[in-house]
């Protein structure tokens, strides 16, 4: 298959949000996914969200979201939030192609640094991972991801 992959533009939250609830139903967490079509628009322009979206004609693919995050250690970095092919187009090199992209802006920017996660259920997503060489955090360096929603930040936020 050939695919035609470009930088993501507001034009492409239809797509994209579209690919996300995909997502987050393989991932089992359909009710999670709060983000709208119109927020994702907004958070493109702003460039809170970048990414990578490949077309198989006029039928999105497949998509790469990052964000730039920031580590006192070493500057800025790129996480990758989400890489996402849809089920049609797997096993044809496409993740990795869209992850190489995301590789290229790191490297282009003089980047020292490419974060992502994955669930430990995820055995497809983990034996592409396992193609190149990283680091597993948990198990080099014990660094757990914790995460506080809403309602926890505010709870936080008011205690006495």
């Amino acid at each position: 298959m050939t695919f035609t992959i470009l930088e993501v533009t507001p034009d492409h939250a239809v797509h994209l949000i579209s690919m996300i609830h995909e997502l987050a139903e393989f991932e089992k967490m359909r009710s999670s996914v709060t983000n709208t079509e119109e927020k994702l628009r907004r958070d493109i322009e702003n460039k809170s969200v970048h990414g990578f979206i490949a077309f198989d004609g006029d039928e999105p693919a497949g998509m790469n979201l990052y964000y730039y995050a920031y580590s006192t250690w070493v500057g800025p970095y790129l996480h990758m939030e989400d890489l996402y092919i849809r089920p049609q187009f797997r096993r044809c090199g496409l993740a990795r192609t869209l992850w190489k992209r995301l590789a290229s802006v790191a490297k282009a920017k003089n980047i020292e640094r490419l974060e992502w996660t994955v669930l430990d259920w995820n055995t497809n997503a983990i034996a592409l991972y396992n193609t190149v060489d990283y680091a597993n955090l948990t198990k080099t360096e014990g660094w757990y991801t914790f995460r506080m929603n809403q309602e926890n930040i505010e709870k936080f936020v008011n205690e006495a």
